[in-house]
């Protein structure tokens, strides 16, 4: 399923874990009135629907929030639906999960996921991290730490920098001075139309 939270509380109203649901319960909630009237109805949808209708123009990145035992699941529906790799990058905090997919498939581009303010990490265990389980880059919370030197490094051992969540213009600006690869943000449009007019 494709749901950001463990618990489906903060977005369909109903205090249940999405793991403890039957596909049916879950397809029956409502995941769209806490955002806006006009997503009312919506419902959560499965990995396979959403990669089936992927428009060929777009990329896609998709967060494991669980462990490994997934990334079968994971692999089947990637097959399935015939997704073109290079426009694949599956997200996540667990390094078993990047160290399970490429051991399936080396051709899958991973992230490894980094929150700085959840956990004292040294830079040089993160790099040390990212090269043992293979991962193509790293994606790190909006933080001091993720300054020019860190970024410059990961670019010199082949490996992309991604920012995630940015929503102010400025910050925006000096992540792309620095050379971010991808930015997560709340305001695509917003960021979008700012960066356009500075030719970013």
């Amino acid at each position: 399923m494709c749901h950001h939270d463990k618990s489906a509380l903060r977005t369909t109203g109903i205090d249940k874990q999405i793991k403890e649901m039957t596909l049916a319960e879950v397809k029956l909630l409502d995941c769209g009135s806490w955002f806006s009237c006009d997503w009312k109805n919506e419902r959560i949808p499965k990995l396979d629907e959403v990669l089936s209708i992927l428009p060929n123009n777009k990329d896609i990145f998709i967060e494991v929030k669980t462990n490994k035992k997934i990334v079968p699941f994971l692999l089947k529906d990637i097959k399935k639906n015939e997704i073109d790799l290079d426009r694949l990058t599956v997200i996540t905090f667990f390094p078993e999960v990047i160290n399970e997919i490429k051991k399936n498939n080396p051709d899958i581009r991973c992230n490894l996921l980094i929150a700085f303010d959840y956990k004292e990490i040294r830079i040089t265990e993160i790099l040390e991290s990212v090269v043992d389980i293979g991962a193509n880059g790293v994606g790190a919370q909006n933080h001091e730490k993720l300054n020019i030197e860190f970024i410059q490094t990961l670019r010199g051992i082949n490996r992309t920098s991604h920012v995630w969540t940015v929503n102010s213009c400025s910050e925006a600006e000096e992540y792309l001075k620095n050379g971010i690869d991808s930015i997560t943000t709340n305001k695509p449009l917003y960021l979008r139309s700012h960066l356009e007019k500075l030719n970013y």
